[in-house]
């Protein structure tokens, strides 16, 4: 699940001042120490930086648990603020892992610390892990109705989050393969909910180091929250590694505008300031 870093030239970067999902070290998924990603960010020019690593109560995988070290985690992030105030900003953010029978969990983690910005994201289909679930033998039409539904249900309990991560995370797994007419509606009420909720949406670039090239959230689930009203948008490269902060951010912005976004988010102690689009 690690990033792998490249020397090949970084494509579309360094057009936004800032990056807004990050991972480090303490996320299980990333072997590399948080210092060495903060350098990695001051060298590739970021102003502000959210570290958002990952805490998924009730994780199904025992090699990946997503058990956050908050003794060690929480005083590291503020001892890199005091570091490095003069180089960057470094927001203290948390990824959530968004998983029925586990929101008391996730609710106690959220108000455990003054954080600047909470991301909630799903990363299992109900019970099952994305990373491992053999999508190539599933019923697609019939996952596709099932996630959205889970995830409805999910977000009309938990709330504790401001931004809704990567939010058609399947793509990552499956490309842009099903057709999601079927689904129009269900999403147009999961966004309306974001939307009265105060919560906002990230592109997240992360599908372009896998390879699928798949925007998340796909055209038609950002534009149709642009059109029902949102307006909480922020750009997350989903970084494990420094070579992947800003990854394909130009694209981004790009496809941002072509939708009619002209305002992005930065978020401090868990509000959003709006910021136009360069």
């Amino acid at each position: 699940m690690n990033d792998t870093t490249s020397n090949k030239k970084q494509p579309g970067s360094c057009v936004l001042p800032c990056d807004f999902h990050t991972h480090t070290g303490f996320s299980d998924d990333c072997d590399i120490p948080m210092e060495q990603m903060l350098e990695g960010a001051i060298a590739h020019g970021i102003e502000t930086l959210a570290i958002t690593d990952h805490y998924d109560p009730g994780y199904p995988d025992p090699e990946f648990p997503f058990q956050l070290d908050f003794d060690h985690y929480l005083p590291a992030v503020k001892a890199a603020q005091e570091k490095y105030r003069d180089k960057i900003e470094i927001l203290a953010g948390m990824e959530i892992g968004i998983l029925k029978g586990h929101f008391e969990e996730a609710r106690r983690a959220v108000n455990s610390y003054p954080f600047d910005v909470i991301i909630g994201s799903f990363h299992c289909t109900r019970n099952d892990d994305m990373y491992r679930y053999d999508f190539a033998h599933a019923d697609g039409p019939a996952e596709l109705e099932d996630f959205y539904t889970y995830m409805y249900e999910c977000l009309q309990e938990f709330q504790d989050f401001d931004i809704a991560g990567h939010f058609s995370i399947l793509d990552r797994y499956i490309g842009t393969l099903y057709d999601y007419s079927p689904v129009e509606d269900q999403i147009d009420e999961i966004l309306k909910l974001l939307i009265r909720n105060g919560k906002g949406l990230e592109i997240n670039t992360s599908s372009f180091k896998y390879g699928t090239g798949t925007w998340l959230p796909r055209r038609s689930i950002l534009s149709r929250y642009l059109n029902l009203g949102g307006e909480i948008l922020t750009f997350g490269s989903d970084a494990h590694d420094p070579f992947y902060y800003q990854y394909h951010f130009k694209d981004a912005v790009e496809f941002a505008r072509s939708i009619g976004f002209r305002y992005y988010c930065k978020f401090r102690q868990r509000k959003p300031e709006f910021f136009p689009l360069p």
